[in-house]
């Protein structure tokens, strides 16, 4: 159960490192396949700085730690096996984009990675019962809330973290 919160630490550095890169690289290829996303998502990678990102992403990780942390300690399996499954149902959305893309994205080489110790942490997990199927589905629902609620959070955080990085260590 400790590894979940590394594997998700291991899947966000390959987005860290590459996405600034990668987006200035593809960003006209983007526009020209996908306007309607382009026009949504482009100008928020554009606005942020790695460091901001980092940012969001240590937010995440924290939370992702605590969460594991109290399910390791108290023995919440279920709760566990929802926030496994709502990582797992982002990393399939990550595959969603490398397959209408056709080409490298910012996270597809740990998402096929990741993707298996999803596989195997909730094979093992139910191989030794100890998932309730239907509190793992409870949970998993609760738990894609409060990741899209949380994304929502991070990205405004980033933002004025964006904001505060210009104004005390960019000025012109």
């Amino acid at each position: 159960m400790w590894l979940l919160p590394i594997v998700f630490m291991i899947h966000d550095f390959e987005e860290i490192i590459m996405m600034k890169p990668w987006a200035a690289k593809n960003s006209a290829e983007i526009q020209r396949r996908f306007p309607a996303l382009a026009s949504r998502v482009l100008p928020q990678l554009n606005r942020l700085s790695t460091s901001s990102f980092a940012l969001a992403v240590a937010e995440e990780f924290v939370l992702l730690s605590a969460l594991t942390y109290f399910a390791v300690e108290y023995e919440l399996y279920a709760v566990w096996a929802g926030v496994l499954l709502a990582f797992f149902i982002h990393l399939l959305v990550h595959i969603i984009q490398f397959l209408l893309y056709r080409n490298y994205i910012p996270v597809i080489l740990t998402t096929l990675i990741t993707s298996l110790y999803c596989v195997f942490a909730l094979y093992y997990m139910n191989l030794y019962n100890y998932l309730d199927w239907p509190d793992v589905a409870q949970w998993t629902w609760i738990s894609g809330a409060v990741l899209i609620i949380n994304l929502v959070f991070v990205h405004s955080l980033a933002r004025r973290f964006e904001k505060w990085l210009n104004k005390n260590f960019f000025k012109s």
